[in-house]
């Protein structure tokens, strides 16, 4: 299946991309999509990358059309759910079987040319902070608002939220996906401001619309210490609860600082293929 590209005459609807790869958090990725991003008219993509392994013998190499089925069937797994639970008709479910990672997905024209929302689950903490040099490569080049579920239970409730406050502003569509949340959770909403604010009036300016649209959520509020946020993103996940995280469109974040992407092996592995 080639990478569907999509008429600009559409770029003004609603994306949502739900990064599949991550298959055990799909379903709660599923979920908070079409709770709180999905709106009449909304194009639902759901991608899942494979690559080539560049190690090994030539039979552990030839695995690519595998790997290619494997992609295809879980998307078709996916978009059979969306249109059984969600009776979402056909042409709003864009499935995408990429070939690379998904570093070099979020640089396609496909990508670069439209607006999103993007969403990955997690099934569990320890699960995100064991991937999370490729969490970080995620984290600094999406380029878009994206909404990490981690330690969902099966109501699929959100008992505590982390938003980095690491851009001038919080947009008026994850403002509006905060109230929702608040609304309807009522969760412990921690929000961690960069050093971009460090007067205490830029800082009141920055956070008076989360508190204006978070009304029903407790929002507890912090500065960042150093870095970019991860000492304090990985406090946060430490307890099991079950948690969102929002990153908003940052073009200058840098998370990874120059760590090396994890192994084609680990690809295979979360494919169920054991070499």
């Amino acid at each position: 299946m080639k990478t569907r590209e999509i008429d600009t005459q559409i770029k003004e609807n609603s994306n949502i991309l739900i990064l599949a790869d991550y298959s055990d958090g799909n379903m709660a990725a599923i979920y908070f999509a079409m709770r709180y991003l999905y709106r009449p008219g909304s194009l639902v993509h759901l991608i899942q990358t494979w690559q080539k392994p560049n190690f090994g013998s030539s039979m552990v190499r030839d695995l690519s059309p595998m790997l290619e089925n494997i992609a295809t069937s879980e998307l078709n797994n996916l978009k059979k759910y969306l249109q059984s639970r969600y009776s979402m008709p056909d042409d709003q479910i864009i499935l995408i079987s990429f070939e690379g990672d998904l570093t070099t997905f979020f640089k396609t024209a496909t990508y670069t040319s439209q607006h999103w929302q993007v969403v990955l689950g997690s099934p569990n903490y320890e699960n995100f902070l064991l991937r999370k040099n490729r969490m970080n490569e995620v984290i600094d080049n999406v380029s878009e608002d994206l909404f990490v579920l981690t330690g969902l239970d099966k109501d699929n409730s959100i008992s505590e939220a982390f938003m980095l406050a690491d851009t001038p502003k919080t947009n008026s569509s994850n403002l509006s996906v905060l109230k929702k949340i608040a609304i309807s959770e009522k969760p412990n909403i921690s929000v961690c401001l960069s050093s971009l604010f460090e007067s205490q009036e830029v800082r009141k300016r920055r956070v008076l619309p989360l508190i204006e649209n978070c009304k029903g959520a407790k929002l507890i509020f912090s500065q960042v210490e150093k870095g970019e946020g991860q000492k304090e993103i990985q406090e946060f996940l430490r307890s099991g609860k079950s948690k969102l995280i929002v990153f908003e469109k940052n073009l200058n974040r840098k998370f990874q600082n120059g760590i090396k992407s994890c192994l084609d092996s680990w690809l295979l592995k979360s494919k169920g293929i054991r070499v």
